[in-house]
Protein backbone atom coordinates (compact mmCIF):
# COMPACT_ATOMS: atom_id res chain seq x y z
CA UNK A 1 0.00 0.00 0.00
CA UNK A 2 1.54 3.85 -0.38
CA UNK A 3 2.42 5.13 2.64
CA UNK A 4 3.21 8.32 4.68
CA UNK A 5 1.55 11.52 3.63
CA UNK A 6 -1.05 10.04 1.09
CA UNK A 7 -2.37 7.32 3.57
CA UNK A 8 -2.41 6.37 7.41
CA UNK A 9 -1.50 2.46 8.76
CA UNK A 10 -4.28 0.66 7.22
CA UNK A 11 -3.86 -2.09 9.60
CA UNK A 12 -6.39 -1.08 11.76
CA UNK A 13 -7.40 -4.33 12.90
CA UNK A 14 -9.01 -4.81 16.07
CA UNK A 15 -7.00 -5.90 18.84
CA UNK A 16 -9.66 -5.88 21.08
CA UNK A 17 -11.07 -8.61 23.98
CA UNK A 18 -14.55 -7.85 22.97
CA UNK A 19 -14.17 -10.58 20.35
CA UNK A 20 -14.58 -14.43 20.90
CA UNK A 21 -11.43 -14.89 23.51
CA UNK A 22 -10.22 -18.16 22.48
CA UNK A 23 -10.32 -18.33 18.34
CA UNK A 24 -9.81 -14.53 18.21
CA UNK A 25 -6.46 -14.79 20.35
CA UNK A 26 -5.60 -17.96 18.13
CA UNK A 27 -5.45 -16.18 15.02
CA UNK A 28 -3.34 -13.30 16.84
CA UNK A 29 -0.67 -15.46 18.04
CA UNK A 30 -1.07 -17.43 14.75
CA UNK A 31 -0.09 -14.04 13.15
CA UNK A 32 2.75 -13.38 15.16
CA UNK A 33 4.15 -16.46 13.94
CA UNK A 34 3.97 -15.59 10.39
CA UNK A 35 1.24 -18.63 10.15
CA UNK A 36 -1.39 -16.76 7.84
CA UNK A 37 -3.57 -20.06 7.25
CA UNK A 38 -3.97 -20.45 10.92
CA UNK A 39 -4.98 -17.06 11.47
CA UNK A 40 -7.61 -16.45 8.42
CA UNK A 41 -9.00 -19.55 9.58
CA UNK A 42 -10.07 -18.33 13.14
CA UNK A 43 -10.75 -15.00 11.71
CA UNK A 44 -12.84 -16.44 8.81
CA UNK A 45 -14.91 -18.29 11.17
CA UNK A 46 -15.75 -15.63 13.59
CA UNK A 47 -16.40 -13.30 10.95
CA UNK A 48 -18.90 -15.94 9.25
CA UNK A 49 -20.52 -16.36 12.96
CA UNK A 50 -21.21 -12.32 12.72
CA UNK A 51 -18.39 -11.07 14.79
CA UNK A 52 -17.22 -7.18 13.23
CA UNK A 53 -13.54 -8.07 14.77
CA UNK A 54 -13.21 -11.54 12.55
CA UNK A 55 -14.66 -10.00 9.65
CA UNK A 56 -12.51 -6.51 9.84
CA UNK A 57 -9.15 -8.96 10.27
CA UNK A 58 -10.84 -11.28 7.35
CA UNK A 59 -11.04 -8.30 5.11
CA UNK A 60 -7.70 -7.45 5.81
CA UNK A 61 -5.81 -11.09 5.50
CA UNK A 62 -7.79 -10.70 1.92
CA UNK A 63 -6.30 -7.30 1.40
CA UNK A 64 -2.66 -8.36 1.87
CA UNK A 65 -2.93 -11.65 0.82
CA UNK A 66 -1.88 -13.26 3.94
CA UNK A 67 -2.90 -16.92 4.15
CA UNK A 68 -5.30 -16.51 0.94
CA UNK A 69 -5.03 -15.05 -2.78
CA UNK A 70 -4.93 -11.54 -2.66
CA UNK A 71 -9.00 -10.17 -3.30
CA UNK A 72 -9.75 -6.72 -2.60
CA UNK A 73 -13.49 -7.41 -3.53
CA UNK A 74 -13.54 -10.03 -0.35
CA UNK A 75 -11.61 -7.32 1.51
CA UNK A 76 -14.40 -4.63 0.77
CA UNK A 77 -16.94 -7.40 1.31
CA UNK A 78 -15.95 -8.36 4.93
CA UNK A 79 -15.06 -4.75 5.91
CA UNK A 80 -18.73 -3.51 4.81
CA UNK A 81 -20.17 -5.95 7.17
CA UNK A 82 -17.99 -5.05 10.17
CA UNK A 83 -18.75 -1.42 9.27
CA UNK A 84 -22.34 -1.84 9.03
CA UNK A 85 -22.39 -3.21 12.60
CA UNK A 86 -20.27 0.61 13.20
CA UNK A 87 -16.46 -0.95 14.07
CA UNK A 88 -14.85 2.09 13.50
CA UNK A 89 -11.64 0.38 12.29
CA UNK A 90 -13.42 -1.43 9.74
CA UNK A 91 -15.40 1.94 8.82
CA UNK A 92 -11.49 3.38 7.62
CA UNK A 93 -10.87 0.46 5.64
CA UNK A 94 -13.57 1.09 3.77
CA UNK A 95 -12.61 4.17 3.16
CA UNK A 96 -9.47 3.66 2.39
CA UNK A 97 -10.07 1.27 -0.20
CA UNK A 98 -12.78 3.90 -1.80
CA UNK A 99 -10.21 6.69 -1.50
CA UNK A 100 -7.83 4.57 -3.67
CA UNK A 101 -10.09 2.40 -5.65
CA UNK A 102 -9.00 -0.78 -4.67
CA UNK A 103 -11.65 -3.54 -5.54
CA UNK A 104 -13.99 -0.69 -6.36
CA UNK A 105 -14.54 2.13 -8.33
CA UNK A 106 -12.20 4.78 -6.68
CA UNK A 107 -14.51 7.99 -5.08
CA UNK A 108 -12.77 9.99 -2.83
CA UNK A 109 -16.32 11.76 -1.73
CA UNK A 110 -17.28 8.18 -0.86
CA UNK A 111 -14.13 7.66 0.93
CA UNK A 112 -14.99 10.65 2.98
CA UNK A 113 -18.22 9.44 4.25
CA UNK A 114 -16.67 6.70 5.63
CA UNK A 115 -13.80 8.23 7.15
CA UNK A 116 -16.45 10.96 8.50
CA UNK A 117 -18.00 8.05 10.30
CA UNK A 118 -14.60 6.45 11.74
CA UNK A 119 -13.43 9.98 13.13
CA UNK A 120 -17.08 10.39 14.83
CA UNK A 121 -15.85 7.73 16.96
CA UNK A 122 -12.50 8.78 17.93
CA UNK A 123 -10.16 7.24 15.32
CA UNK A 124 -7.19 8.93 14.59
CA UNK A 125 -6.35 7.51 11.49
CA UNK A 126 -9.89 8.50 9.56
CA UNK A 127 -8.80 12.23 11.56
CA UNK A 128 -6.01 12.07 9.82
CA UNK A 129 -7.44 10.67 6.23
CA UNK A 130 -10.08 13.83 7.30
CA UNK A 131 -7.16 16.89 7.27
CA UNK A 132 -5.81 15.25 4.36
CA UNK A 133 -8.80 15.48 2.22
CA UNK A 134 -9.35 18.80 2.98
CA UNK A 135 -5.92 19.60 2.86
CA UNK A 136 -6.04 18.63 -0.65
CA UNK A 137 -9.55 19.26 -1.91
CA UNK A 138 -9.90 15.71 -2.77
CA UNK A 139 -13.94 14.78 -2.04
CA UNK A 140 -14.41 17.81 -0.34
CA UNK A 141 -13.93 21.46 -1.34
CA UNK A 142 -9.90 22.79 -0.06
CA UNK A 143 -10.58 23.99 3.49
CA UNK A 144 -7.12 24.88 5.13
CA UNK A 145 -9.63 25.61 8.52
CA UNK A 146 -11.30 22.03 8.35
CA UNK A 147 -7.76 20.48 7.30
CA UNK A 148 -6.06 22.02 10.32
CA UNK A 149 -9.13 20.95 12.74
CA UNK A 150 -8.79 17.07 11.84
CA UNK A 151 -5.31 17.13 12.19
CA UNK A 152 -5.51 18.81 15.57
CA UNK A 153 -7.73 16.33 16.66
CA UNK A 154 -5.91 13.25 15.39
CA UNK A 155 -2.13 15.01 16.82
CA UNK A 156 -3.83 14.99 20.35
CA UNK A 157 -4.20 11.22 20.20
CA UNK A 158 -0.58 11.10 19.47
CA UNK A 159 -0.33 10.50 15.93
CA UNK A 160 2.63 11.18 14.21
CA UNK A 161 1.18 11.72 10.86
CA UNK A 162 -1.11 14.01 12.27
CA UNK A 163 1.44 16.00 13.85
CA UNK A 164 3.51 16.10 11.39
CA UNK A 165 1.22 18.06 8.93
CA UNK A 166 -0.49 19.99 11.12
CA UNK A 167 3.55 21.18 11.73
CA UNK A 168 3.83 21.79 7.78
CA UNK A 169 0.64 23.74 7.84
CA UNK A 170 1.95 25.91 10.39
CA UNK A 171 5.14 26.17 8.94
CA UNK A 172 3.67 26.95 5.54
CA UNK A 173 1.42 29.15 6.74
CA UNK A 174 -1.67 27.54 4.86
CA UNK A 175 -5.09 29.20 5.66
CA UNK A 176 -2.69 32.45 7.24
CA UNK A 177 0.82 33.69 8.57
CA UNK A 178 3.49 31.02 9.29
CA UNK A 179 3.96 30.20 12.36
CA UNK A 180 7.72 28.44 12.77
CA UNK A 181 7.22 28.57 16.63
CA UNK A 182 4.25 26.38 16.70
CA UNK A 183 5.49 24.39 13.95
CA UNK A 184 8.76 23.36 15.65
CA UNK A 185 6.72 22.68 19.18
CA UNK A 186 4.84 20.02 16.71
CA UNK A 187 7.68 18.56 14.37
CA UNK A 188 9.09 17.66 17.70
CA UNK A 189 6.16 15.88 18.74
CA UNK A 190 5.94 14.23 15.50
CA UNK A 191 9.65 13.13 15.51
CA UNK A 192 9.22 11.69 19.26
CA UNK A 193 6.57 9.49 18.10
CA UNK A 194 8.81 8.10 15.33
CA UNK A 195 8.27 10.39 12.13
CA UNK A 196 11.78 10.87 11.13
CA UNK A 197 11.36 13.20 8.34
CA UNK A 198 9.65 15.67 11.01
CA UNK A 199 13.16 16.91 11.12
CA UNK A 200 12.98 18.42 7.79
CA UNK A 201 10.27 20.41 9.14
CA UNK A 202 11.85 21.23 12.38
CA UNK A 203 14.94 22.18 10.72
CA UNK A 204 13.50 25.23 8.37
CA UNK A 205 11.63 26.49 11.89
CA UNK A 206 14.61 27.10 13.71
CA UNK A 207 16.07 29.28 11.19
CA UNK A 208 13.03 31.10 11.38
CA UNK A 209 12.79 31.49 15.19
CA UNK A 210 15.25 33.42 17.55
CA UNK A 211 18.25 31.01 18.95
CA UNK A 212 16.55 31.53 22.70
CA UNK A 213 12.97 30.25 21.25
CA UNK A 214 14.44 26.76 20.17
CA UNK A 215 14.93 25.06 23.71
CA UNK A 216 10.96 27.34 24.87
CA UNK A 217 9.88 25.00 21.92
CA UNK A 218 11.23 22.07 23.18
CA UNK A 219 9.67 22.47 26.38
CA UNK A 220 6.63 23.37 25.21
CA UNK A 221 6.91 19.97 23.38
CA UNK A 222 7.03 18.75 26.94
CA UNK A 223 4.35 20.09 28.51
CA UNK A 224 1.95 19.32 25.86
CA UNK A 225 3.04 15.35 26.17
CA UNK A 226 2.78 15.99 30.07
CA UNK A 227 -1.08 17.47 30.21
CA UNK A 228 -2.49 14.83 27.54
CA UNK A 229 -2.33 17.10 24.94
CA UNK A 230 -4.31 19.87 26.61
CA UNK A 231 -2.09 22.41 26.48
CA UNK A 232 -0.18 22.31 22.86
CA UNK A 233 -0.04 24.97 20.22
CA UNK A 234 -3.04 25.99 18.34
Amino acid sequence: MPSILRLTLLCCFLWSTLAAADPFQAGLSALERGHYSTAMRAWLNLAKEGAPEGQNNAGHMYEEGYGVSQNYVQAMKWYKQAADQGLPEAEHNVGMLYYHGYGTAKNERVAVKWFKRAAQQGLADSEYMLGLAYHQGKGVPLDYEFAKYWFLKSAKQSYANGQFMLAFMFQAGDGGDSEPFKALVWSELARRNGKADASDISDLSKLLVADEEIPKAVAYADECVKTNYEECPQ
